[in-house]
């Protein structure tokens, strides 16, 4: 088991450096001229978008740029809890609470919203997800367009060719996946990949530096992520339970409707000659109500 006060990810501590990022975000804005020296990190220390914190958030010229790595499969909620990010980052940076309430328009840098995403189950190099799919109505007033840029090791992936940085940490996570898939423990894995990518200049200095840290960082990462897919597993399972459970509800009400109509007689009394266990009968009876 992971050691828990690791909350920090490998991503955000080799990324979160001004050349680091400029290189980074040149690659995703690449008509761009980004410079280290326009940058300003605003990432915040006591904010979590996962269990762990995977957040980058800086100013680069005009712009307020939050840039999230995520793995897992993809979430459609991140326009959502991004939003709640956007809200924490822009008001203690860029906004004096008091001249909220004055009548000059108080500027804010614009915001930009990418997920740099590692896994299995996104194809494309980029999708677009916004806040507005997830209304309960159409023609709102409030939206947020979050860009989930597909980060996950390949050949001839555009945006791991422009940006070297990024195609080394990509390598890295692809090699610690495959010796899992080899049969490798955890452990083992990272210690191999780690070894491997320094004796052929992947993250060398970082890695040379971070060891130690590096593998308890993503013991604690994989640790998360299968919690992570073990509670969305018990979660489905207790959907289908309730579905079925459910279902044999409604035709024990339709059945109780059938039968006094039949004979004429009470809710109770059709249950009682049903034999409907006692402990479904309330439910059946709210049913019937």
């Amino acid at each position: 088991m992971a050691n828990r006060q690791y909350k920090d990810t490998v991503f955000r501590k080799f990324f979160n450096h001004k050349d680091k990022i400029a290189e980074l975000y040149q690659a995703i804005r690449p008509n761009e001229d980004v410079r280290a020296k326009d940058i300003t990190i605003t990432t915040l220390d006591d904010v979590f978008i996962d269990q762990q914190k995977n957040d980058l958030s800086f100013i680069w010229k005009d712009q307020s740029v939050v840039l999230v790595e995520h793995q897992s499969s993809v979430n459609p909620n991140m326009p959502y809890r991004l939003l709640i990010y956007s809200a924490l980052v822009q008001l203690p940076n860029f906004v004096d609470s008091k001249a909220l309430y004055g009548t000059t328009l108080v500027k804010i840098p614009a915001p930009h919203f990418y997920v740099l995403y590692i896994g299995d189950d996104m194809d494309k190099d980029e999708e677009t997800l916004k806040l507005s799919a997830a209304f309960k109505e159409t023609g709102a007033d409030l939206e947020l367009v979050c860009h989930v840029l597909n980060i996950t090791y390949k050949k001839e992936r555009k945006i791991l060719e422009n940006c070297r940085s990024l195609w080394e940490y990509s390598f890295f996570v692809h090699r610690i996946d495959e010796n899992k898939k080899s049969g490798m423990t955890l452990d083992d894995a990272i210690r191999e990949a780690i070894t491997y990518c320094i004796a052929h200049g992947i993250m060398k200095e970082f890695l040379e530096t971070n060891r130690e840290e590096v593998i308890k960082m993503f013991a604690f990462k994989w640790d998360a992520e299968e919690e992570k897919r073990v509670l969305c597993a018990e979660s489905e399972a207790r959907g289908e339970a309730k579905g079925k459970a459910e279902g044999v509800e409604e035709s024990h009400a339709k059945d109780v409707r059938s039968l006094m109509e039949t004979l004429q007689c009470t809710k109770e009394k059709a249950m009682e000659l049903l034999k409907i266990p006692a402990d479904l009968q309330p439910r059946i009876l709210a049913m019937l109500s």
